[in-house]
């Protein structure tokens, strides 16, 4: 297996307090080249709500080890979890990464993340992303258009048995680059059933040809290597299927 590609943590945190997270960004791993982590997001009136107990999101890292290091560490790496009631944790392998998406200073295309050459099989998190290229182009209409498509793609998908986990952290509001949405699956099947065969993601992806809801997007597959932690009481990755 390819042994350059990067590492990827994934981090799901409640508080007991709902945070508030405009303009407020919380610090990540000093080793990860990306950090991407928000609060918990709804449709609110002019778009995504940035204000909830729950935060999640994740750091990209050149190193295995620099990842390793804050899955085996966390607390080490990041200070709020002193103020966490619920914490969950995944080392993440990416293996496919497509689309425009910024997470750095810039737009990057198909090379933001780079993945391993060949899928290393395994319990599957899937990440994607969506943006505006200029303010102009995020009009009301636009804006509510879309946060109302992804909500209603994360609602469905959380009605089916082959999905575990799905939520949405929308960090435009805490630091002005996209967050992500982010679905964990039984199996690829499930996946790719729920995702191309119909359903609400394929309604809003063929609505989105005729009339665009965003610029751009991206989306992220990944293998989760290790977990450690709860999400909603259990630990996901025991229910799920080793492809």
């Amino acid at each position: 297996m390819n042994t350059t590609h990067d590492w990827m943590t994934f981090h799901l945190v409640r508080f007991a307090q709902s945070v508030n997270g405009v303009g407020k960004p919380m610090p990540g791993p000093a080793a990860a080249d990306i950090w991407r982590f928000a609060p918990s997001s709804k449709v609110g009136p002019t778009g995504y709500t940035c204000d909830d107990p729950v935060w999640g999101g994740f750091g990209l890292y050149t190193s295995r080890q620099d990842a390793e290091d804050v899955i085996k560490s966390p607390a080490k790496h990041l200070p709020f979890l002193e103020n966490a009631v619920e914490a969950w944790h995944a080392l993440v392998i990416p293996y496919a990464h497509r689309g425009a998406v910024k997470w750095r200073e810039t737009v990057q295309t198909d090379s933001a993340i780079k993945p391993a050459a060949a899928d290393p099989k395994g319990p599957l998190i899937i990440f994607t992303t969506a943006g505006f290229d200029t303010a102009e182009s995020a009009t009301p209409q636009r804006v509510m258009a879309f946060v109302r498509g992804v909500q209603d793609v994360v609602d469905h998908y959380r009605t089916l048995s082959g999905n575990l986990r799905a939520d949405i952290f929308s960090a435009g509001l805490v630091d002005g680059r996209e967050g992500c949405t982010v679905s964990l699956w039984r199996d690829d099947k499930a996946m790719m059933a729920a995702a191309h065969k119909g359903g609400e993601h394929k309604g809003q992806l063929d609505y989105h040809k005729v009339t665009p809801h965003f610029d751009r997007s991206s989306f992220t597959r990944g293998r989760i290597v290790a977990s450690a932690g709860t999400w909603d009481g259990t630990d996901p990755v025991k229910d799920m299927a080793l492809a």
